[in-house]
């Protein structure tokens, strides 16, 4: 696709989907399902085990940060790896990295040997190992799914993420850490394995992987700033990245001492827990399910500025709820908002960036996205420690909401107007170039029409 074509289609509505997926990505499908199952059992138990061996605030919302701070550190130079090796490679040895790594932190936790200075080096581990995965992951998808399809499947890999991460496991990992403390971080590490013997298995149609570019001889530096100039010229990329910087970081405030909240604030049990997590994950279900209908009925630009002012109102919310069963159903709402708001801005980065610099572009876009989550960790635990552990919500809602002015709908309508006159433009100096010259009154002199045509083709020229 060309600059042209990805800028005028990027925010019209989709054509209706094709209604088949390939059988390479029902494998793909299956990897994730199988590997967020063990995510989401690790993701309910983690924060458990951190408040099992620290109460300070700053120490548990410290989890956070060492998970994430590989985002803010190595997405850049991650994403000139992806561009140059085998992704499906990449995928399948970080799997295994993780499987090792999840299976010391079972081993540690159940011998009562681990400190919290240990689970945050593991912890750091695992999240350098997901950095390359996830930036693989997003970049291998359209080797195996055509672009026309891309939302589709990037709907399914959603709403299997939220049904095993957050529905099945995380409930799941709260009910067994309070059994065995060490179970569900060795769910964790098998996962990983089966998720990695899944993504060996799918076969790649010759041509959709870009060649391996090992060993070529520009340097990481020079990539990275390729692809850095590469988004920040686009300007609905560039307004998405930092949309989303802003609300990974806002959001964070409360996800990093979210456990606190509950078993504090809300007084939640630790199996109650778990069933708090599930509850939210039924509106990741619904995003992942009816999020591409949603699109296509809305719009992308309707839907992306919907989806973002809703996560700054339920932040405020939940940092307001007085009970259990308000903050579930605030979280709901804003699972089905993060869904949708990922449904579309992914697709359309698989759609407009070209596959041979799909990863180093994106990792710009993950390094501000994702990245700024570490710094919003830090944050949140800080205002946890010094206002409350309500404050932490709010002020990341009333950041959200003071930050949803530049809309991605306002880069669209700027994109297409740009783009509306380059073809005015285009096509004006078109017709006059196919103008052929008319007959002249008499040898030597120009008819005023072909003076009047000549005037025309300068003023497009200039134009």
């Amino acid at each position: 696709m060309t600059a042209h074509t990805a800028d005028t289609a990027e925010l019209s509505r989709p054509a209706d989907q094709p209604a088949r997926l390939p059988p390479a990505f029902r494998r793909q499908w299956t990897a994730t399902a199988v590997s967020n199952l063990g995510d989401g059992i690790n993701a309910a138990a983690l924060p458990l085990l951190a408040l099992s061996l620290t109460k300070d605030d700053r120490l548990i919302a410290g989890v956070a940060f060492a998970s994430f701070v590989p985002w803010l550190v190595l997405s850049l130079p991650a994403g000139v790896i992806v561009d140059r090796y085998n992704r499906q490679t990449l995928m399948v040895t970080t799997n295994v990295i993780r499987t090792l790594l999840m299976a010391g932190l079972a081993v540690t936790a159940a011998s009562h040997t681990l400190s919290i200075w240990l689970l945050y080096a593991l912890i750091l581990g695992v999240g350098i190992c997901e950095v390359i995965f996830d930036s693989s992951a997003q970049a291998f998808l359209p080797a195996i799914v055509d672009a026309e399809m891309l939302p589709k499947a990037n709907g399914r890999l959603y709403s299997a993420e939220t049904i095993t991460n957050y529905f099945l496991g995380q409930p799941v990992g709260a009910f067994l850490f309070a059994i065995a403390i060490g179970i569900p971080f060795a769910l964790d590490a098998g996962s990983f394995l089966v998720a990695a013997l899944f993504v060996a298995s799918i076969a790649v149609k010759p041509g959709r992987l870009p060649p391996s570019k090992r060993g070529q001889a520009t340097s990481f530096r020079a990539d990275i700033a390729q692809s850095m100039r590469t988004l920040f010229g686009h300007q609905l990329l560039r307004s998405l990245a930092l949309l989303a910087g802003v609300f990974s970081l806002a959001s964070m405030f409360g996800i990093a001492i979210l456990v606190k909240f509950a078993t504090k604030t809300l007084g939640v049990s630790e199996r109650w827990y778990g069933a708090l997590l599930a509850l939210t994950a039924l509106g990741g279900v619904l995003g992942g399910l009816l999020g591409d209908r949603m699109v296509r009925k809305l719009g992308r630009s309707v839907a992306l500025r919907l989806s973002y002012i809703t996560l700054g109102v339920t932040a405020i919310g939940v940092g307001l709820a007085p009970n259990f069963w308000v903050v579930a159903a605030i979280s709901l709402v804003d699972a089905l908002a993060v869904t949708v708001w990922n449904i579309v801005t992914v697709s359309l980065r698989q759609q407009i960036i070209p596959t041979d610099q799909f990863g180093r572009v994106n990792s710009v876009y993950r390094w501000i996205g994702t990245g700024s989550t570490a710094i919003g960790a830090l944050i949140g635990g800080q205002l946890a420690y010094t206002f409350g552990l309500r404050a932490p919500f709010v002020i990341g809602g009333v950041v959200i909401l003071t930050s949803s002015s530049p809309s991605p709908a306002a880069a669209g309508r700027l994109s297409r107007r740009r783009d509306c006159r380059s073809r005015r433009n285009h096509h004006r100096r078109h017709r006059c170039e196919q103008r052929r010259p008319l007959p002249v009154r008499r040898p030597g002199t120009a008819h005023p029409q072909i003076r009047s045509i000549q005037r025309c083709a300068d003023r497009s020229c200039q134009s």
